[in-house]
């Protein structure tokens, strides 16, 4: 049996006490207390979505390209702005 190598893109953000990686091609998320848990844990969660696609004969996502990067920017706001949270 031949098997393929897919590559998605995770993106892994701290919130509170844990890391949150998700998975956006695939519609899924998962977390840990450490970055390392958490793509252990995506990891497997990628594989059982996958698995249950070809269980149910449903079309799995296209892996992502190598084309793609994440940037932060710094902006100049006004003193005393209030923010949302």
């Amino acid at each position: 049996m031949k098997i393929n190598l897919l590559k998605y893109n995770v993106f892994i953000k701290k919130e509170g006490k844990f890391y949150v990686a998700q998975v956006p091609t695939l519609g899924i998320s998962d977390f840990g207390k450490t970055i390392e848990e958490t793509q252990k844990n995506v990891k497997q969660a990628i594989e059982c979505h996958i698995e249950g696609l070809l269980k149910t004969k449903t079309e799995i996502p296209e892996p992502d390209t190598q084309d793609y990067f994440i940037s932060q920017t710094e902006v100049n706001i006004p003193q005393g702005v209030q923010f949302a949270f």
